[in-house]
């Protein structure tokens, strides 16, 4: 376990011996809002050398964060940690990171930031041992297990103060930006109805995730982002205990309106749409690829890894020059607010 952290949040203090290649250090729990497309030119910031980021992680998503982030001028990519030595050896051959470690301290020691990639399970704790290290921190979804985990972050990063952001990546993908302008300009009528599917093949994986905490969350936070708030109603998942793997929840609007989100992991044809239905008009999208209206400027085409990995680089910048001062990335109580809302469901779910 890391010499900065004991179990789950009891925390050791931060070294404040350690040297920091940024002049300031702001906390961003609830500070910055909305993402934004900050220039990557932060070598050209006033006072700042280069923010020094440690990737933890070397699964897909943290080969596109290391791959988007490297080489930009500013930015230096000083190590890559996992428990599997080999594994974080080719990593940071791959994108040149000077730095693979199973060793969670040598990988934060000298790092003004870290981005976390790795098993869903890990996120939390990670962030912490990062936060009391004194780093900045961005967390994939799932950020936390549970609201604690979620709020304890919190208390930590105000301490220092310092970045705590977590990639709400959905946000960012270019159908569902379409898909929310329109709804917020109202071109839709009033929302009647918001539906969500998402089918995922079984994966062969050293680690189990949670359709709950993970794949529901995405259409959650847009429909919270869009709509302003969701009522939990009901929950149903399987296995009962464990992770869940396939589930349908239920909510409703403010005005009533249903929302309804189904994920499964185990099926066998891989699937995603979401349906908004309004009163005027109804658009179709899976988030990647497509974007359906019977609206006819409602509707585009798109490549679905250039979507994935645009909309990941735009939360990198975001939270870049967030670390280095600069507005941008979704504030910490946005994640919060999200992490509340699946814990509801999750309780309707244990009583069942």
């Amino acid at each position: 376990m890391s010499r900065f952290c004991g179990a789950g949040f009891s925390l050791q203090g931060r070294d404040s011996s350690r040297p920091r290649s940024t002049e300031t250090n702001l906390g961003a729990a609830g500070r910055s809002a909305g993402a934004t497309s900050a220039p990557w030119d932060l070598a050209a910031t006033s006072g700042v050398r280069s923010l020094r980021v440690a990737i933890l992680g070397y699964g897909a998503v943290a080969a596109i964060h290391a791959a988007r982030m490297r080489g930009r001028a500013g930015v230096k990519l000083t190590a890559v940690y996992g428990p599997n030595a080999d594994k974080a050896r080719a990593f940071a051959a791959a994108h040149g990171i000077a730095t693979a470690t199973d060793s969670l301290d040598d990988a934060l020691r000298n790092a003004d930031a870290a981005v976390i990639c790795s098993p869903s399970a890990r996120h939390a704790e990670q962030a912490a041992c990062a936060l009391e290290a004194g780093l900045h921190v961005l967390v994939e979804l799932p950020a936390c297990a549970t609201l604690a985990e979620a709020e304890g972050l919190a208390e930590i990063a105000a301490r220092q103060p310092q970045v705590l952001q977590c990639a709400h990546t959905s946000r960012c993908l270019e159908p569902y930006r379409r898909l929310g302008h329109a709804i917020a300009q109202g071109r839709l009528g009033e929302i009647q109805q918001i539906h969500y599917v998402r089918q995922i093949e079984p994966r062969v994986r050293s680690w189990e995730d949670d359709a709950l905490r993970h794949h529901a969350a995405h259409p959650l936070d847009l429909v919270r982002l869009w709509c302003g708030y969701v009522r939990a109603l009901a929950c149903a998942a399987h296995p009962r205990i464990g992770c869940c793997r396939n589930l349908s929840l239920t909510g409703e609007l403010t005005h009533g309106a249903p929302v309804t989100v189904a994920i499964s992991y185990t099926a066998r044809l891989p699937r995603v749409l979401m349906t908004v239905i309004g009163s005027e008009h109804t658009v179709e999208t899976d988030g990647f690829t497509f974007l359906k209206s019977d609206l006819p400027d409602l509707c585009g085409s798109y490549d679905a890894q250039r979507s994935y990995e645009s909309a990941i680089e735009e939360q990198d910048a975001a939270f870049v020059g967030c670390c280095l001062g600069e507005p941008g990335g979704v504030a910490w109580d946005e994640t919060i607010a999200l992490v509340r809302l699946v814990d509801q469901f999750r309780d309707l779910w244990r009583r069942v």
